[in-house]
Formats: C-alpha cells, sequence, structure tokens
C-alpha cells in the first residue's frame, strides 16, 4: 500500500434512538475534534433517522473510526457499502449536513450544510468519484419529503 493512500470508507446507518438538535450539536463538534486531529476528511449526512458517511484518510485511522462507529450504541443496521483506496480525497474538508441545519446553533452550523447544498455540490465532485457523487444524490433522493432539485 502506498504511503499516501487515501482510503475511503462509506456506509448506511439507523439511529437507534431519536437524536434531538442537542445529539447533532454533539456529534458535529465531537467529528470535527476528533477527526480534524486524525486527518479523517469526509461527509456526514443526518436525515429521518439515518447517516449516511464517507470517511477519507490514512487507512489505520479511517479504520479505527469505523471500529468505534460500529462500537456507538447510537448506531444500528450499519452497512458498509464502499471501502477502497481512491488517488484522492472527494470531500477535503469534513462536512456534516442536516435538512435543517439553522437548528444547530451558530457554533455548529459553520460546519454543517444544508442537504439542498450538499445536493448542489455533489454535482461538482471530481469526475474520478461519480460513483460517490451518485451514492450521495441516491441517498438524498431517497426521502419523498425533501424537495433537493430546483
Amino acid at each position: 500500500m502506498q504511503e499516501n493512500a487515501i482510503t475511503q470508507l462509506i456506509y448506511l446507518s439507523s439511529a437507534t434512538g431519536h437524536l434531538a438538535a442537542d445529539d447533532l450539536k454533539q456529534i458535529l463538534k465531537s467529528s470535527v475534534r476528533n477527526n480534524g486531529a486524525d486527518g479523517i476528511t469526509g461527509l456526514l449526512i443526518y436525515h429521518e433517522g439515518a447517516f449516511f458517511q464517507v470517511l477519507e484518510g490514512p487507512a489505520q485511522v479511517v479504520a479505527e473510526c469505523f471500529d468505534r462507529i460500529e462500537a456507538d450504541a447510537r448506531h444500528g443496521r450499519i452497512i458498509r457499502m464502499i471501502e477502497r483506496q481512491v488517488p484522492a480525497r472527494a470531500f477535503p474538508a469534513w462536512r456534516m449536513g442536516f435538512a435543517r441545519p439553522e437548528e444547530l446553533g451558530e457554533e455548529a452550523r459553520a460546519a454543517a450544510l444544508s442537504l439542498y447544498d450538499i445536493y448542489s455540490e455533489s454535482g461538482s465532485l471530481s469526475a474520478t468519484v461519480p460513483d460517490v457523487r451518485r451514492l450521495v444524490s441516491s441517498f438524498l433522493n431517497s426521502f419523498t419529503g425533501l424537495s433537493l432539485k430546483q
């Protein structure tokens, strides 16, 4: 494996209980802190009890992060969709997406995106990651109540 190789891991999971805005703020805060320290970037989308996450970084730290996620009681029915080496990060900055980021408060909002923004930005992902773009779009389009296309 190349020394500078980037591992990309994409998974889906279901929240095991109701997550209030304060719970989501805490997830966002700890994720930004921990992922930044570990060199992990990616995208975390939460909507209607479902998580979709792309983790990108060195293989060992991505594996350790995913182990923590699997052990986290807030996650259930975890499905590892893709795990592979990629030449470059699809998401060079870590982000978390919400249907209503305004509920998070001023501090957390800086690292959050609306689902509409994520849907719009997914079209600008590098051409080398069309499957990631397709997965993000498919996940967002799976919610019938979301109107993301203009």
